[in-house]
Formats: structure tokens, C-alpha cells, sequence
């Protein structure tokens, strides 16, 4: 690799924490940073062995990185997170707040309290207690920066059963250009909102039918995967970035374009 790339896209004694990276785009994410040259916290709260596998998949290529446990939507633990890493490293120069879910698909007139609190809870509190949890380490570090897992059906309002899910992502588009305003200049903060990526979320909560409609409706004619949005968040953590705030790029293969 040349000088110029490693100098605008090295992460060379860059620490980074992924929050839910034991597993399809958080782990492409924590992958990439580390093959960039990171070294990376992969968080999980109840997928303890996938963590653990992408570790040593880090460690194997050359990497360095640590499995942390939290549940994100209790603020304390989220507190306990951050404590932790600060143990090891002493600051942070990379958040990204992947972790979240659509957890089931429902339409809104048959939503129970109980759904509600937990779609608000797995999707904006957990962006939300991390940020604020990590914002003093992120201060101790020269370049710090946050990347926010969106999703596209922040624009469309989502599919069937999924308006809850959508509107949480919503929320997300929003926190991220906000938290851009306030957290500057000292604090970069960008978003990626991904398509239709195939991953073990879509392999929950959508059939085969509505995926190839998926494919069909986008000009690329296909779904994406975790490494095509991985790519994106390297670029958003690294120099190449350094004059990039409060932008949300969109990974969808044009499935969405505004």
C-alpha cells in the first residue's frame, strides 16, 4: 500500500469500539477497522462465542482487539462498558454504534407497550447511553469520531410490520446531524445507512420473496453485504474524512435515492 493511502486511510493506533460486532455488518465493520490498521473492542451482550470468533479472526490476520459484554439499553452497564474500556486503553478514538434491531415485525395497531419500549430501547437508547457514556473518552483522543448505524427504511418508512423499526432510524438520521452541531468541533459524527444487506437480520425478519423484490427494485439489480458497508465506515473514521460531519451516506445499491 502506498504512503498517500496509508496516510489518508490508516487507522494505525486508532482504538475503536463496535457495539453489537460479533456478527454481520458490526463484525465487517470491526474487521475492516482492523485490517486498517485498529485495534477494536468488539461489544456483544448475549452472542459471547461470535465475539469471541471475531477476536480471533482479528488476531489471525495480525490485528489486535477485545470481546467486552453489555446490555446497551441499560444505562448502567452501558457506564460499566465504558469504564472498561477505558481501563484498557485509557480513551477512545472510534465509536460505532451499530447494535439494534427490528425484533419483530408488527403493525402499530397491534404494538404492546412492552414492543414499544424495547424497539426504542434496542434502536435509539442504546446509540444515545453510548455516546453519552463514551463522549468523555472520545474527548482525551486527537481525532475522535462517531459513526451511527441508520438503515434506508429511515426514508421510506419501512416494510410491512416494521414502521416502528423505521422511525427509530429516523431518529437516528437526527442524532447524528444534531449531535454533529454540538459535539463540534472537537467531535466528527457521521451515519451509514444501509439497504437491503444480507445478514442474519434479514434472514429473521424477511422472506425469499420479498428479498428478490428487493433486488429487483434496485438499479443494481442486487442485495448488498457487510463488506460494502464496512468500506464506508473505514472511510468515515480515517483522515480521508477529516472535513466530513453530520453526513449520513447511503449504502442501498440505489435502491433509494433522494
Amino acid at each position: 500500500m502506498s504512503n498517500y493511502l496509508i496516510s489518508q486511510f490508516g487507522l494505525s493506533g486508532r482504538k475503536a469500539l463496535v457495539t453489537g460486532a460479533g456478527r454481520g455488518i458490526g463484525k465487517a465493520i470491526a474487521l475492516a477497522l482492523a485490517g486498517a490498521g485498529a485495534e477494536v473492542c468488539i461489544h456483544y451482550n448475549t452472542s459471547r462465542q461470535a465475539a469471541e470468533d471475531t477476536v480471533s479472526e482479528i488476531l489471525q490476520n495480525g490485528g489486535n482487539g477485545c470481546a467486552l459484554q453489555a446490555d446497551l439499553t441499560n444505562s448502567a452497564q452501558t457506564q460499566g462498558l465504558a469504564e472498561q474500556v477505558k481501563a484498557r486503553w485509557g480513551l477512545l478514538d472510534i465509536l460505532v454504534n451499530n447494535a439494534g434491531d427490528l425484533v419483530r415485525r408488527c403493525p402499530i395497531a397491534d404494538l404492546t407497550d412492552e414492543l414499544i419500549e424495547t424497539v426504542l430501547r434496542v434502536n435509539v437508547h442504546t446509540a444515545l447511553y453510548c455516546i453519552r457514556a463514551c463522549m468523555p473518552l472520545l474527548r482525551l483522543a486527537p481525532q475522535p469520531c462517531v459513526v451511527n448505524l441508520s438503515s434506508v427504511a429511515a426514508h421510506h418508512g419501512g416494510g410491512n410490520g416494521a414502521v416502528l423499526y423505521a422511525s427509530t432510524k429516523g431518529a437516528i438520521h437526527t442524532l447524528t446531524r444534531g449531535l454533529a452541531k454540538e459535539l463540534a468541533p472537537g467531535i466528527r459524527v457521521n451515519g451509514i445507512a444501509p439497504g437491503v444487506i444480507m445478514t442474519d437480520f434479514h434472514r429473521r425478519h424477511s422472506n425469499d420473496e420479498s428479498l428478490k423484490n428487493f433486488a429487483a427494485g434496485a438499479p443494481l439489480k442486487r442485495l448488498g453485504t457487510p463488506e460494502e458497508v464496512a468500506g464506508a465506515a473505514v472511510f468515515l473514521c480515517s483522515p480521508a474524512a477529516s472535513f466530513v460531519t453530520g453526513e449520513v451516506i447511503e449504502i442501498n445499491g440505489g435502491l433509494w435515492l433522494a
